[in-house]
């Protein structure tokens, strides 16, 4: 029951973190109910049938049929079942709010918690842990089981408490807020996509660091769900990725044009905070370090002057 528990308030309290709005009242009902029944199920059995003590697996073999030991195979069955339905249902959040974090921000490297998901690795760690004590009837094992999850706690609780200044920054994109914007642009008859993304493109608008969907849907004054269905639709891809391949032609262009800047240099120009953040987005587009671009580009430019 700890172990059941834990886990179901653990991976819930997780999701959470990244979609506030997921977990109601009566969905948490209805996944802690199943383990109070089989709770006072057994309750109920142990004081008509009496609570059967196992210490070997030979005594589990031959009380397997106990009506006792029946509930407590019901409930391992259950909690197997639950550590593949969390995993199951956090990766799925996990994927919608990485996709929420790349259709708001150009740059989410540090926005999209990745510790969450370490804990949930972690804590999935301790639930398999569990499962096995279990079948674990030496001291040392639990011992041993007890110090690995409390320094588990230790380590998820300090960074818990500074998911309050991460969450300032990565509210707005969980929870979108239409804006006037939004409802002035459903009583225009058409918005040109090619006249916006014109705009972005020769004011370079692009570049600036840190640029996210808000700002750019305030610069061009129309609303930010305007914004992203545009890209969505009309470029195919969410908004991080449209904004990285429009830096990763500019930095081409430049490497082209200046084949003396450095790397540094040239992802600061194209608002890259971190050169190794564009040196991972550049080989994610081109297949190629920029490195090895910039060679190959320097070589052929120089055949061309030959020839």
């Amino acid at each position: 029951m700890t172990a059941s528990l834990q886990a179901t308030l653990f991976v819930l309290s997780l999701i959470i973190l990244i979609n506030p709005r997921f977990v109601t009242k009566n969905y948490l009902y209805k996944q802690l109910a199943p383990v109070f029944v089989l709770t006072i199920l057994y309750m109920i059995f142990c004081s008509i049938w009496g609570n059967v003590q196992i210490h070997s697996i030979a005594e589990l073999i031959r009380y397997k049929f106990h009506p006792v030991i029946i509930i407590r195979e019901l409930f391992l069955f259950y909690y197997i079942f639950q550590l593949f339905y969390l995993t199951r249902l956090f990766f799925r959040q996990a994927e919608l709010f990485g996709s929420e974090m790349d259709n708001y921000f150009s740059e989410c490297s540090s926005a999209c918690l990745p510790w969450i998901k370490y804990s949930f690795y972690a804590a999935f760690s301790v639930g398999i842990g569990a499962l096995l004590s279990c079948f674990m009837f030496a001291d040392s094992w639990i011992f041993i089981f007890t110090v690995i999850y409390t320094l588990f706690y230790l380590g998820f609780g300090i960074y818990y408490i500074q998911y309050p200044s991460k969450f300032i920054y990565i509210e707005p994109a969980i929870y979108p807020q239409s804006s006037f914007a939004d409802k002035a642009s459903n009583n225009k008859k058409r918005l040109v996509w090619d006249e916006l993304k014109n705009k972005i493109i020769d004011d370079k608008y692009y570049l600036k660091p840190g640029v996210n969907i808000e700002d750019m849907a305030q610069y061009l004054k129309i609303g930010r769900t305007t914004l992203s269905t545009f890209i969505n639709n009309e470029e195919g891809m969410n908004f991080n990725l449209w904004i990285t391949s429009l830096r990763i032609e500019e930095a081409k262009n430049l490497f082209a044009n200046y084949p003396d800047y450095s790397l540094t240099q040239i992802s600061e120009l194209i608002g890259y905070s971190e050169p190794s953040n564009f040196s991972r987005q550049f080989k994610l587009i081109t297949n190629e370090s920029p490195s090895v671009w910039r060679q190959t580009c320097q070589l052929e430019s120089a055949n061309y002057r030959n020839n």
